[in-house]
């Protein structure tokens, strides 16, 4: 199966799976650092905290982009 036919055949999936399919193609390309990656994954967790607790100030979607 070539190139071309693998794209065609993509662009048949269903939206979830081209979805799952891109991220995993993007993931192919990018040579992830798994120290990067825990280190994300640390303060990701902390900023979930600080919500969760309400210590951290939030926008709307409409402030965030009403770009002046």
């Amino acid at each position: 199966m070539g190139v071309n036919e693998i794209i065609e055949s993509s662009l048949e999936l269903p939206i979830e799976q081209r979805v799952v399919l891109a991220d995993l193609l993007t993931q192919s390309l990018n040579n992830i650092d798994s120290e990067i990656e825990k280190n994300w994954f640390i303060e990701v967790q902390r900023r979930l905290d600080l919500f969760d607790a309400g210590l951290v100030e939030t926008i709307t979607e409409e402030q965030f982009f009403n770009v002046n």
